[in-house]
């Protein structure tokens, strides 16, 4: 039998991988991946019961904390700072967010976008040489098209996210211009994490199978459509995007930064041919 060994926790045993989103969904299932890695983990969410549910079980194999609250709380970022201590960020899992069927234009922005950004102000002092961060964005960002890229370029800070608000009335609008704009972030602020010697990359994952992703396939029926016509014809599983997302920390991607991996199964190409791409 090969025995598969992580160099990364072998030459940086001390550093740390945060995983937010972590109590369900495509966030436990990264949690348990870079579990199995070896990463010393950081678990953030706001459901402390469902969180204790993934992280307790992944004690047996090592290090595992715990920090329970919401990621748009503005005390947040100071809560963070205190939970990574001393500690080196190695690796940082960005899959906390909201669907468009859990909340209203303005909040979405926010906690897709806007508390994005100052988690990577809190978490970037903290980045260890060869880092990686890994913020979940979504195949709706592609969706989108370019035809707002230039409002959405001028959100470059947490206080200018709200003026989206007047391109993305809608749930679903509001859905797509944050991921578009978490796009857009990892563009901007791949040059910073290079001077640092840290990467920056984005997944945007398509229609998959957990909680949130079948009550957005039941409430969108483009969604459905997409999946009949996509190449590979089914949701993805939670460990399909996880096991990117652990590559993307790993030195195998070393040279990777500044860019977005789409994770779809071909579901985009299906909505391309349907003549609706901007």
């Amino acid at each position: 039998m090969v025995s598969i060994v992580n160099t990364d926790q072998i030459l940086h045993p001390s550093r740390l991988a945060i995983v937010t989103g972590a109590a369900s969904g495509m966030g436990a299932a990264v949690a348990r991946t870079l579990s199995r890695a070896g990463w010393p983990l950081l678990l953030c969410d706001m459901n402390t019961e469902k969180l204790a549910g993934v992280a307790d079980p992944l004690r047996e194999c090592g290090d595992v904390r715990t920090l329970a609250g919401d990621i748009s709380d503005r005390r947040f970022p100071q809560w963070l700072v205190t939970a990574i201590g001393h500690r080196k960020v190695g690796a940082l899992v960005h899959c906390a967010g909201v669907s468009p069927s859990m909340a209203e234009p303005a909040r979405i922005l926010d906690v897709n976008l806007a508390a994005t950004m100052r988690l990577l102000e809190t978490v970037r002092p903290k980045l260890s040489e060869g880092a990686a961060v890994v913020l979940l964005a979504s195949m709706a960002g592609h969706m989108l098209g370019s035809a707002l890229d230039g409002e959405i370029a001028k959100a470059t800070s947490p206080e200018t996210v709200g003026s989206l608000i007047a391109c993305a009335p809608t749930p679903q609008a509001a859905y797509a211009v944050s991921k578009r704009g978490v796009h857009a972030l990892v563009r901007r602020e791949a040059s910073v994490f290079g001077r640092q010697c840290a990467r920056i990359v984005s997944i945007s994952p398509g229609i998959i199978d957990t909680e949130m992703g079948r009550a957005e396939n039941s409430a969108q029926p483009i969604m459905e459509k997409m999946l009949t016509k996509a190449p590979l014809g089914r949701m993805g599983r939670p460990e399909e995007v996880a096991n990117v997302a652990a590559f993307l920390c790993s030195s195998a991607a070393s040279f990777m930064t500044g860019i977005d991996i789409l994770v779809d199964g071909g579901q985009l190409s299906a909505f391309s041919a349907f003549g609706t791409t901007g």
